[in-house]
């Protein structure tokens, strides 16, 4: 009999400061733990806090990282532009939801484009789409 690793997805918390990763950990099976962990990484390490759900410790890793890219484009754009969060935030599940619906050729067109230089969010939505269907964004 054959023995195989389930690798079923599980939820993670991870600990970040500035984009870095400090720390993984299983997330507390308790609101009471998971409030302590959260109270001490935050106010005592100075760390932000990202619980995440993946199949290991290296996947909740990566997914955390883009959860912060995310959190910083959004804020970078709502400062820029003077905007609200929610409405900052709004526009960027619009534009992903636009990166998502051109094929690869036209969200290849459109990174060529230079995107970048007058729509940063529209283009890292667009970054971000290419990533999620293992398209090349060089």
């Amino acid at each position: 009999m054959s023995v195989t690793l389930d690798k079923a997805p599980r939820s993670f918390t991870v600990l970040m400061q500035d984009g870095t990763v400090h720390g993984v950990l299983l997330t507390p099976d308790t609101q009471e733990d998971r409030d302590l962990l959260h109270f001490d990484a935050h106010w005592g390490d100075c760390l932000d806090v990202i619980e995440v759900t993946a199949v290991d410790r290296y996947a909740a890793s990566i997914r955390a990282i883009a959860v912060h890219d995310r959190a910083t484009a959004i804020e970078d754009y709502k400062n820029r532009g003077g905007v609200s969060y929610s409405a900052a935030r709004s526009l960027y599940r619009d534009c992903r939801v636009w990166a998502r619906a051109l094929t690869p050729a036209g969200r290849a067109s459109w990174l060529a484009d230079g995107l970048q230089g007058y729509a940063p969010l529209k283009h890292f939505a667009l970054i971000e789409a290419m990533r999620e269907f293992g398209e090349p964004t060089a």
